[in-house]
């Protein structure tokens, strides 16, 4: 996305929906949304209080960093890649499973390489970039945006078109069979740099 062009994403929603998705990056390497991210993220510590793109070398996927943590922290006892909340499915197959949600750009799609993946048999759901739901660490909000796929998703009976506010427990028709229940678990009360950025013996 460049410019003002806010809708250059539309272009393309009735592609193949089985068609490669050429953003220029891979698909867990989105960039282009959440304040921070960039080439600066790439290398050597990270900025406190901040989300940001974290190249693991060695790693077949981009994690996600939260606040101060720096490469030297890269393990398993350290918050990478944090769950923000989640998309249970109420109907349809799968019904009664939960994909976890991140911090930034999630492209959700039934393909097992989406960073939300409901690979549950609906082949109504588009295989990759379905919809895109985006956390900002920084409101503490979360926007559901449409992807490329040319399946389409509802939300309270309206098609996804824009970019449009996520709230807590809404349901978010994803095909003719499949609904999900959207869970927030990060929000105004709670966010993963409360955590990290919090002093030793500090509550909470």
């Amino acid at each position: 996305m460049s410019g003002n062009d806010k809708t250059s994403w539309l272009e393309g929603l009735e592609h193949d929906d089985d068609a490669d998705f050429d953003t220029g990056v891979g698909h867990d390497e989105f960039t282009e949304t959440v304040q921070g991210w960039g080439d600066g993220a790439q290398e050597g510590t990270i900025g406190e209080g901040k989300t940001q793109l974290l190249a693991d070398e060695g790693a077949d996927k981009t994690m996600i960093a939260i606040g101060g943590l720096g490469r030297e922290s890269l393990d398993p006892h350290h918050v990478t890649d944090p769950v923000t909340g989640w998309l249970v499915v109420i109907a349809g197959p799968g019904t009664g499973h939960a994909a976890s949600i991140g911090a930034g750009m999630n492209s959700v799609g039934r393909s097992s390489d989406e960073r939300v993946s409901l690979p549950f048999g609906d082949t109504l759901i588009s295989a990759t970039d379905h919809v895109r739901i985006i956390y900002d660490d920084e409101t503490r909000s979360f926007l559901i945006v449409p992807g490329t796929g040319k399946n389409v998703t509802r939300m309270n009976g309206q098609i996804v078109a824009v970019p449009m506010p996520l709230e807590n427990y809404t349901t978010l028709q994803l095909s003719k069979v499949t609904r999900v229940r959207f869970v927030a678990f990060c929000n105004t009360d709670f966010d993963w740099t409360d955590v990290i950025d919090a002093k030793p013996g500090a509550d909470g």
